[in-house]
């Protein structure tokens, strides 16, 4: 009898956190992150606010060794090792000093090569490289050699339904799904024989709402923090973390407050409009998260950038929390097209990551083109013009490793 009341309170318990839909007074012990009191008080934010150091780091070019465009931002900082994956699917792996060491996963027919790639991810346990393509997931070790694959399709559940992303975490790659008619579940784990060993699913009064067809804005969304997936399933109040065994836990609490939009409302979830919510790539070190929120016409100072239709308002804001402090700090633009933290070491470009280690670097990269450019405009260091001097317009990019707090 003991054991099936302990059951059931685990059940219970375990709904109630991937539902995560009750008040604060519910979650007073977890890290609130209080987006509502950050609206209207944006201001600019140097780097060295949250970091100790940055590096600039040109890769290596030769006639042998030239990088095409940068597939989806799609780059990796583990170990020592900088990953790159070109929109040719080709990933090229350089070292920490930007020399190069090896190019995986060529395009064309032959066993070892892939096809087109839907995401991509490196396990920080092996340092393999990690892709997905729509039927299967391929693993390469850092040499080149095919290790394994994964025909995720030959699972019935998955045959015919649409994954959005995944990561690698231990033994387990952790499927993002996107939640429809024929899906109701958030996140899929699977093993590395094709078993579903856990689920999550959508919060189930969000999916009634939307008539089991949630927009883009309210799709699952996640992120990797080291060895665990957090998780922000659908509009919800809270970020999940799901660990490579399983357990389920909320690592922070979103306070929206008086700007939470109203999912029954369709027009509250159109981009002009004054409500909150997340978007875009998320990343976390020990020290801070990194996010993009969505304030429509409730941003003070929107940023301001230039397309191929002209100018526009981006109605996006970055944002840094504090993890030790629990301050949460919308950041305004320091410069039209350019979004993040003003770079105060050597007068370099706003930076805003693409990647964040699990050692605490932040990664992103520039074009030698840019790089190059934006001499011509700003007051930068000696070290940083030296460098740009060095380098010729059609060269590899420029990686800039920041080193956190």
């Amino acid at each position: 009898m003991n054991r099936i009341l302990l059951s059931i309170l685990a059940l219970i318990t375990a709904i109630t956190v991937t539902s995560c839909r009750g008040g604060e007074q519910e979650v007073a012990d977890l890290r609130v992150i209080n987006v509502e009191e950050g609206v209207g008080k944006g201001r600019l934010m140097n780097l060295s606010e949250v970091a100790e150091s940055i590096e600039y780091i040109p890769i290596e070019t030769n006639s042998e060794l030239k990088l095409g465009k940068i597939f989806y931002d799609r780059i990796f900082y583990e170990n020592g090792i900088f990953y790159l994956m070109e929109r040719n699917q080709s990933t090229i792996l350089f070292d920490k000093q930007g020399r190069y060491l090896n190019k995986i996963s060529k395009p064309g027919r032959g066993p070892r090569d892939v096809a087109m790639s839907l995401d991509v991810d490196v396990d920080l346990s092996t340092g393999n490289i990690v892709l997905m393509e729509k039927q299967r997931i391929l693993e390469y070790s850092t040499s080149g050699e095919l290790v394994k694959t994964l025909r995720f399709r030959d699972n019935p559940m998955l045959a015919n339904l649409h994954l959005n992303r995944f990561k690698k975490i231990g033994q387990n790659y952790f499927l993002l799904m996107i939640v429809n008619q024929n899906m109701k579940y958030s996140l899929v784990i699977q093993d590395t024989v094709n078993e579903i060993v856990s689920k999550i699913l959508y919060p189930e009064e969000d999916y009634e709402i939307f008539w089991g067809k949630p927009p883009h804005v309210t799709q699952p969304n996640f992120f990797k923090y080291k060895e665990s997936v957090r998780l922000i399933n659908g509009y919800s109040n809270c970020i999940l973390s799901i660990d490579k065994d399983h357990n389920i836990d909320t690592a922070y609490f979103l306070n929206f407050g008086r700007f939470r939009a109203d999912i029954t409302n369709p027009k509250h979830l159109s981009f002009k409009e004054p409500w909150l919510w997340t978007r875009f790539e998320i990343f976390e070190s020990d020290s801070y998260l990194f996010m993009k929120y969505h304030l429509g016409s409730l941003s003070v100072n929107p940023a301001k950038m230039v397309g191929r239709r002209g100018p526009y308002d981006y109605l996006h804001e970055c944002s840094v929390f504090d993890k030790r402090s629990g301050k949460f700090q919308f950041i305004d633009q320091p410069e039209i097209n350019y979004l993040g933290f003003v770079e105060d070491f050597e007068g370099g470009p706003p930076v805003w990551p693409k990647y964040v280690s699990s050692d605490g670097y932040l990664i992103t990269y520039m074009y030698a083109r840019d790089f190059k450019s934006y001499v011509l405009t700003h007051k930068v260091s000696d070290r940083y013009k030296q460098m740009a001097d060095s380098l010729n317009d059609n060269d590899n990019p420029v990686i800039v490793r920041v080193k956190l707090k």
